[in-house]
């Protein structure tokens, strides 16, 4: 005899067949619902699992990344977010674990329909929209995993090209270094596989306590060793306005934290013949001007890229043991050698203050065409500030010395000076000097400030990117110490 249910207990089955019936699509396959909704892997959960394969909106997600996969698992990572495309040690370690055959990749041209070969498909990745240029890394293990998942994306209707060792290194390197996000297949073997590039390094990983990154604790990237603190130059104060630095420290060396002025609205960065040129909203091509090597200009870019991550002016800064921090974008590289022998000048010229630090740093910078249609050029205004410490180690500017770099290939001008100690400064002082003395950095500051503001804006660098990610900035060994 069937028993009976009571009206209670048939209400309560009833609701969880309901439940089950409306929400499969969202929690198939899918192992971290408590994630923030992904689309795109959303719309492949329950397609993905009846291929024996798992999907994680976010692979570091603390439960998800505890343990060994019991099988692969789509997803992606939380410090890979969209619109992160690799940089050049990414790129460099990619290139070389798939030359190995280690590795391999699938460029996913999302909705991109079919190519008829790695050339035409080259042509659409390079003119689609940054979402739809999604790059997925495997490990070579994965391989059968990463082909079902190849022809389940296909069979959608997206553009899919498989990339392994067989195919062109340099091609694979060119459709990685302009992907628009980033995922990987995440399994047993991956998880041990040694490599730089961070889709595997940030494999198994677990988000830290109580954050939503790998990295960074209460939102702040932890600067690495022999790196200068992190400093903001605006803390300084100005002439009108006294030290309001937050951090109990008298900084010193050279910060560059200016944005660039422009007279237009940019859209694109372009890397070309050797030489990079910006292209406005109206289509309208700008060459930037070629003053510095190429290796000094990707340092400079790299710089900007940290300093942005690590909420930081700080260039370089030499303490008073002769001890050299340096950014860790620009060590070991020409240009850095060059400002670490930039920050020892300022006391070579002004000897008889009561100063322990001098620091050197950008304060406007603007890019405006040269009088020749189509050629930019720049003007930077920088200040050589002589610090002491209050009671407590508070920076306090004692003199200040002004210039202003108004080309490219000229010598700066000293403009004014300010500062309670200015008084005390040498009749004789050799303002020129320190100026002709001080110049590169007014250059460098000019390139960092476009830098800084082609990187926070909706600017695209895709065309001729792969290029300047592959330029070698290596350069003299940075000193310990100076």
């Amino acid at each position: 005899m069937m028993p009976v249910l009571k009206t209670e207990h048939c209400r309560r089955l009833i609701w969880t067949l309901c439940l089950l019936l409306a929400f499969p699509l969202a929690r198939a396959g899918v192992l971290d619902t408590d994630s923030a909704a992904d689309p795109l892997l959303d719309d492949l959960a329950m397609d993905l699992e009846s291929l024996g394969m798992d999907v994680a909106r976010n692979l570091n997600q603390r439960d998800i990344a505890r343990g060994r996969p019991a099988r692969p698992r789509l997803g992606a990572f939380a410090d890979l977010p969209p619109g992160d495309m690799p940089d050049t040690p990414d790129l460099l370690a990619f290139e070389q674990d798939l030359g190995e055959g280690r590795i391999g990749g699938l460029a996913l041209l999302v909705d991109g329909g079919t190519a008829g070969d790695a050339r035409e498909f080259m042509n659409l990745w390079h003119r689609a929209a940054a979402p739809q240029r999604v790059f997925i890394t495997f490990h070579q293990s994965d391989l059968e995993s990463a082909t079902l998942l190849a022809g389940l994306l296909q069979d959608q209707g997206h553009g899919v090209l498989p990339l392994t060792a067989e195919q062109s290194t340099e091609l694979a390197g060119r459709l990685f270094a302009v992907a628009g996000r980033r995922l990987a297949i995440d399994s047993a073997t991956a998880r041990r596989h040694r490599s730089e590039l961070r889709e595997f390094r940030y494999l198994g990983r677990r988000l830290a306590r109580n954050s939503d990154s790998l990295i960074a604790v209460d939102g702040r990237i932890p600067v690495a060793r022999n790196e200068p603190s992190v400093f903001r130059k605006a803390s300084l104060g100005d002439e009108f306005e006294a030290s309001t630095i937050e951090e109990i420290i008298v900084p010193g060396g050279i910060a560059f934290g200016e944005q660039a002025q422009l007279d237009f609205e940019p859209q694109e960065l372009v890397f070309r013949e050797g030489g990079l040129l910006v292209r406005d909203t109206a289509g309208n091509e700008r060459r930037l001007p070629r003053d510095l090597p190429l290796p000094f200009v990707k340092a400079l870019w790299d710089f900007t890229v940290r300093a942005e991550a690590l909420r930081s002016d700080a260039v370089v800064d030499i303490d008073g043991e002769g001890r050299v921090r340096i950014s860790e974008a620009l060590r070991d590289t020409d240009i850095g050698y060059e400002l670490v022998q930039i920050d020892t000048l300022p006391f070579e010229f002004v000897r008889n203050l009561p100063v322990t630090k001098s620091v050197i740093i950008d304060t406007a910078v603007v890019f405006r065409e040269n009088g020749q249609p189509g050629l930019m050029d720049y003007d930077t205004r920088y200040e050589v500030r002589f610090l002491s410490a209050d009671t407590m180690r508070i920076a306090q500017t004692r003199v200040a010395l002004e210039y202003r770099l108004e080309a490219a290939g000229s010598d700066p001008e000293f403009g004014d000076q300010w500062g309670r100690d200015i008084g005390r400064l040498d009749e004789n002082l050799d303002y020129t000097g320190l100026g002709s003395s001080t110049a590169p950095v007014a250059r460098y500051a000019a390139w960092s400030g476009l830098f800084r503001l082609l990187q926070s804006g909706n600017v695209t660098f895709v065309e001729g990117r792969y290029d300047f990610m592959k330029i070698d900035k290596s350069g003299r060994r940075t000193p310990a110490r100076f």
